[in-house]
């Protein structure tokens, strides 16, 4: 069939104005979210888990579970997406990216229900006002059309409080429920000798928390006779059907610096159970361990000591040499005298002396009239007429003691001899 020029461009503008018509007609007959939702064709409902009357509170950095359900008695045509929101002091987290969808009937018809999970951590305590959350739908209308659009939640409350009076903000603690925690210590070598290292890694896994929330190993202690290595936290955030499990795990490599016992110190890590409502604790024990010597450490270690004891030895050699060269040529004093007399048993020395220092001090030349007393006049004679002991013999000489006993050196030239 053959068209004139003139026919096709009639044609043309006829099938163009019944296009626009039918996109008017369309237009017209299109309907909105919010008039499907005001005809009951979707509804969407929202609800907390916990905290959302002041008489009930939640504890701070509990899980707060926030539920955004939507549902239409046909079916989704589209996918669901919720607009994320914040607040200060909320953490807020859509952990599981995939709705829960199931159908129930409700007045003879089968609803299509989709439940979203969006979990809230509340870190103080007071009145959280959580605003309208936009939630992104599209559904099939009654006509058989598609309707997307955006509805928005009720605005809540979201009322906490700190759970126990014991948690201060100076010691962590957490909110959590089903936690294990676990130690392990690693060892550079059987035996321990400075320069080795030693690893401890702690291990803390718990349900309904975040790892961001869970307390660090304390490994800005001071412990003696090491250095500390940490390692980058290793924080893991998972779901597995509604079940929100979080890791974290802590590794510190510690350097021994030096020899001797190491002590590491107990730490207590302690929680609030959200399942029991109760506080517990655990502690990781106190560890020691021997770390043996090194050359090198062992001058690290007692280097003030070894330098005082070398100044030391130094200074008494260097006063034992002076000494021994002053005597060779001076007199030796009269106590040294009589304590190398006394030695040798070399009595008659001993006599001599006691006799020379009791003149120098008395001016008698008795030795038994040299002090008064029963007891000074028997020893004298003792040792004048008899064998002398050594304790006989230094009990006389402590009682002749003299602050003018040097004037003996020049009487006591002779008596070198007798060395």
């Amino acid at each position: 069939m053959i068209f004139r020029f003139g026919n096709v461009k009639q044609l043309s503008l006829l099938l163009v104005s019944t296009f626009l018509m039918m996109f008017s007609v369309q237009s017209n007959a299109a309907m909105s979210i919010n008039e499907l939702e005001r005809i009951g064709g979707v509804e969407i409902k929202s609800w907390l888990s916990k905290g959302a009357t002041a008489s009930e509170p939640a504890a701070i950095r509990e899980q707060v579970i926030l539920y955004i359900e939507v549902s239409t008695p046909r079916w989704f045509t589209g996918g669901t997406r919720i607009s994320a929101f914040g607040m200060p002091d909320l953490i807020v987290k859509q952990r599981n990216q995939l709705a829960t969808n199931y159908t129930e009937r409700k007045n003879g018809q089968t609803w299509s229900r989709q439940r979203w999970e969006i979990t809230l951590y509340p870190q103080q305590s007071g009145e959280y006002r959580l605003p309208k959350v936009p939630v992104r739908v599209q559904v099939s209308a009654p006509d058989g059309t598609n309707v997307q659009g955006t509805l928005y939640t009720k605005p809540m409350s979201l009322f906490t409080q700190l759970p126990d009076a014991s948690f201060t903000p100076n010691k962590p603690w957490f909110v959590a429920s089903k936690v294990k925690i676990s130690e392990q210590w690693q060892q550079s070598s059987e035996k321990l000798e400075a320069g080795d290292s030693l690893t401890r890694k702690v291990t803390i896994t718990a349900d309904d928390t975040l790892s961001i929330l869970l307390p660090p190993l304390d490994s800005e202690q001071s412990i003696g006779g090491t250095k500390s290595y940490p390692k980058p936290s290793a924080l893991t955030d998972s779901q597995t059907r509604g079940n929100y499990q979080s890791t974290r795990t802590d590794e510190t490599v510690y350097i021994l610096t030096t020899g001797g016992e190491v002590t590491f110190p107990k730490q207590t890590i302690r929680w609030w159970d959200s399942e029991s409502q109760s506080v517990k604790e655990v502690t990781l024990a106190t560890k020691k361990v021997t770390v043996a010597h090194t050359w090198r450490s062992l001058l690290n270690t007692y280097w003030s000591q070894i330098a005082i004891l070398i100044s030391t030895s130094i200074v008494l050699i260097s006063l034992m040499i002076f000494v021994s060269r002053y005597y060779k040529y001076h007199p030796k004093p009269p106590w040294w005298l009589f304590q190398q007399a006394v030695r040798r048993q070399d009595w008659p020395k001993v006599r001599t002396l006691l006799y020379l220092k009791g003149r120098k001090r008395t001016g008698n030349l008795e030795l038994k009239r040299m002090h008064d007393g029963d007891k000074w006049r028997e020893a004298s004679e003792h040792v004048q007429r008899q064998t002398p002991t050594k304790e006989n013999s230094y009990w006389l000489w402590r009682h002749l003691k003299s602050s003018k006993e040097q004037q003996c050196v020049s009487d006591l030239k002779g008596l070198d001899k007798w060395r």
